[in-house]
């Protein structure tokens, strides 16, 4: 059985998804066989696609990237806040 997910991400700007895009390009070291990941940007819009031979794996991995989008988010809104307040976009 396999299984896939498709995500596309809304960025604030172009210079907001560019940064996001580095911070989860796969690096493909230690990743599972018959895992396939894929993204693109275009713009301020990342499409991330994940394709695996188990559900669990591609579960794990959509769980895992989304986790890693949260962080980066965290990060982010900390990084550019202005006098210690934070906005989300």
């Amino acid at each position: 059985m396999s299984a896939a997910a498709r995500f596309v991400l809304s960025c604030a700007d172009a210079k907001v998804s560019r940064s996001l895009a580095s911070v989860l390009t796969p690096d493909n070291e230690g990743a599972p066989k018959r895992l396939l990941i894929s993204m693109t940007r275009r713009d301020r819009l990342i499409e991330l696609k994940i394709q695996s031979g188990s559900p669990s794996t591609s579960l794990s991995t959509a769980l895992a990237l989304l986790k890693d989008v949260a962080l980066f988010e965290e990060v982010w809104l900390l990084s550019h806040a202005k006098h210690g307040r934070v906005h989300r976009a």
